[in-house]
Protein backbone atom coordinates (compact mmCIF):
# COMPACT_ATOMS: atom_id res chain seq x y z
CA UNK A 1 0.00 0.00 0.00
CA UNK A 2 1.51 3.29 -1.04
CA UNK A 3 1.35 6.51 0.96
CA UNK A 4 -1.66 7.80 -1.03
CA UNK A 5 -3.40 4.44 -0.50
CA UNK A 6 -2.70 4.70 3.25
CA UNK A 7 -4.28 8.15 3.22
CA UNK A 8 -7.27 6.83 1.27
CA UNK A 9 -7.82 4.08 3.86
CA UNK A 10 -7.51 6.62 6.67
CA UNK A 11 -9.99 8.93 4.90
CA UNK A 12 -12.49 6.09 4.43
CA UNK A 13 -12.13 5.08 8.07
CA UNK A 14 -12.37 8.67 9.35
CA UNK A 15 -15.58 9.26 7.43
CA UNK A 16 -17.22 6.22 9.03
CA UNK A 17 -15.99 6.31 12.63
CA UNK A 18 -18.08 7.78 15.43
CA UNK A 19 -15.89 8.94 18.31
CA UNK A 20 -18.94 9.68 20.45
CA UNK A 21 -20.71 6.40 19.73
CA UNK A 22 -21.43 3.46 21.99
CA UNK A 23 -18.89 1.27 20.20
CA UNK A 24 -15.19 1.73 20.95
CA UNK A 25 -13.06 3.25 18.22
CA UNK A 26 -10.88 0.14 18.04
CA UNK A 27 -13.99 -2.03 17.50
CA UNK A 28 -15.24 0.35 14.83
CA UNK A 29 -11.87 0.15 13.06
CA UNK A 30 -12.00 -3.66 13.20
CA UNK A 31 -15.50 -3.66 11.75
CA UNK A 32 -14.67 -1.19 8.97
CA UNK A 33 -11.48 -2.98 7.90
CA UNK A 34 -13.36 -6.30 8.00
CA UNK A 35 -16.02 -4.84 5.68
CA UNK A 36 -13.32 -3.49 3.34
CA UNK A 37 -11.73 -6.94 3.16
CA UNK A 38 -14.91 -8.92 2.58
CA UNK A 39 -16.19 -6.40 0.05
CA UNK A 40 -12.92 -6.61 -1.89
CA UNK A 41 -11.82 -3.01 -1.32
CA UNK A 42 -8.73 -4.34 0.48
CA UNK A 43 -7.13 -7.32 -1.24
CA UNK A 44 -5.42 -10.32 0.30
CA UNK A 45 -1.72 -9.55 0.59
CA UNK A 46 -2.28 -5.79 0.70
CA UNK A 47 -0.14 -3.99 3.27
CA UNK A 48 -1.92 -1.88 5.85
CA UNK A 49 -0.52 1.35 7.25
CA UNK A 50 1.64 0.98 10.33
CA UNK A 51 -0.04 1.49 13.68
CA UNK A 52 1.83 4.76 14.06
CA UNK A 53 0.94 6.04 10.58
CA UNK A 54 -2.75 5.22 10.90
CA UNK A 55 -2.84 6.79 14.38
CA UNK A 56 -1.32 9.97 12.94
CA UNK A 57 -3.67 9.97 9.93
CA UNK A 58 -6.75 9.49 12.12
CA UNK A 59 -5.55 11.60 15.04
CA UNK A 60 -6.04 8.69 17.47
CA UNK A 61 -3.93 7.21 20.21
CA UNK A 62 -1.68 4.48 18.76
CA UNK A 63 -3.01 2.10 21.44
CA UNK A 64 -6.44 2.32 19.78
CA UNK A 65 -5.02 1.28 16.42
CA UNK A 66 -2.84 -1.40 18.00
CA UNK A 67 -5.89 -2.90 19.76
CA UNK A 68 -7.77 -2.96 16.45
CA UNK A 69 -4.88 -4.62 14.60
CA UNK A 70 -4.51 -7.21 17.39
CA UNK A 71 -8.20 -8.08 17.14
CA UNK A 72 -7.95 -8.33 13.34
CA UNK A 73 -5.02 -10.74 13.81
CA UNK A 74 -7.07 -12.88 16.21
CA UNK A 75 -9.86 -12.98 13.63
CA UNK A 76 -7.44 -14.04 10.91
CA UNK A 77 -8.12 -10.94 8.82
CA UNK A 78 -4.54 -9.66 8.96
CA UNK A 79 -1.14 -11.06 9.74
CA UNK A 80 2.20 -9.54 10.73
CA UNK A 81 5.30 -10.16 8.71
CA UNK A 82 8.23 -9.22 10.95
CA UNK A 83 10.22 -6.38 9.45
CA UNK A 84 7.66 -5.89 6.65
CA UNK A 85 4.39 -4.82 8.24
CA UNK A 86 0.76 -5.88 8.62
CA UNK A 87 -0.95 -7.50 5.65
CA UNK A 88 -4.47 -8.58 4.77
CA UNK A 89 -4.51 -12.36 5.07
CA UNK A 90 -8.18 -13.18 4.59
CA UNK A 91 -9.48 -14.01 1.15
CA UNK A 92 -12.57 -12.05 0.26
CA UNK A 93 -15.63 -14.24 -0.21
CA UNK A 94 -17.06 -14.88 -3.65
CA UNK A 95 -19.47 -12.36 -5.16
CA UNK A 96 -22.60 -14.30 -4.20
CA UNK A 97 -21.48 -14.53 -0.56
CA UNK A 98 -20.63 -10.80 -0.54
CA UNK A 99 -24.11 -10.03 -1.91
CA UNK A 100 -25.67 -12.28 0.72
CA UNK A 101 -23.68 -10.52 3.47
CA UNK A 102 -24.67 -7.08 2.15
CA UNK A 103 -28.31 -8.18 2.29
CA UNK A 104 -27.82 -9.31 5.90
CA UNK A 105 -26.25 -5.93 6.70
CA UNK A 106 -29.29 -4.24 5.16
CA UNK A 107 -31.64 -6.40 7.27
CA UNK A 108 -29.63 -5.45 10.35
CA UNK A 109 -29.76 -1.74 9.56
CA UNK A 110 -33.52 -1.96 8.91
CA UNK A 111 -34.01 -3.78 12.24
CA UNK A 112 -31.92 -1.18 14.08
CA UNK A 113 -33.85 1.67 12.43
CA UNK A 114 -37.14 -0.02 13.30
CA UNK A 115 -36.10 -0.52 16.92
CA UNK A 116 -34.98 3.11 17.18
CA UNK A 117 -38.28 4.32 15.70
CA UNK A 118 -40.02 2.46 18.54
CA UNK A 119 -37.77 4.13 21.12
CA UNK A 120 -35.38 1.21 21.65
CA UNK A 121 -31.61 1.20 21.42
CA UNK A 122 -29.44 -1.13 19.37
CA UNK A 123 -28.49 -2.82 22.65
CA UNK A 124 -32.20 -3.48 23.29
CA UNK A 125 -32.43 -5.01 19.82
CA UNK A 126 -29.39 -7.19 20.50
CA UNK A 127 -30.97 -8.34 23.77
CA UNK A 128 -34.20 -9.22 21.93
CA UNK A 129 -32.27 -11.14 19.26
CA UNK A 130 -30.29 -12.99 21.94
CA UNK A 131 -33.54 -13.98 23.61
CA UNK A 132 -34.98 -15.08 20.25
CA UNK A 133 -31.89 -17.20 19.57
CA UNK A 134 -32.19 -18.83 22.96
CA UNK A 135 -35.89 -19.57 22.40
CA UNK A 136 -35.24 -21.05 18.96
CA UNK A 137 -32.41 -23.23 20.27
CA UNK A 138 -34.65 -24.46 23.03
CA UNK A 139 -37.44 -25.25 20.55
CA UNK A 140 -35.03 -27.12 18.27
CA UNK A 141 -33.75 -29.12 21.24
CA UNK A 142 -37.27 -30.22 22.10
CA UNK A 143 -38.10 -31.25 18.53
CA UNK A 144 -34.95 -33.35 18.07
Amino acid sequence: MTAPEHSALAERLASQLDAGGDTSLSRQIVDRIWVEVISGVLDTGERLPTVRQLAIDLGFNPKTIDAAYEELKKLGVVTDRPGEGTFVSLNAPKADERARRLKLDEVGRDAADGAESLGYTINDLIDALTELRSTRRSQRGRSA
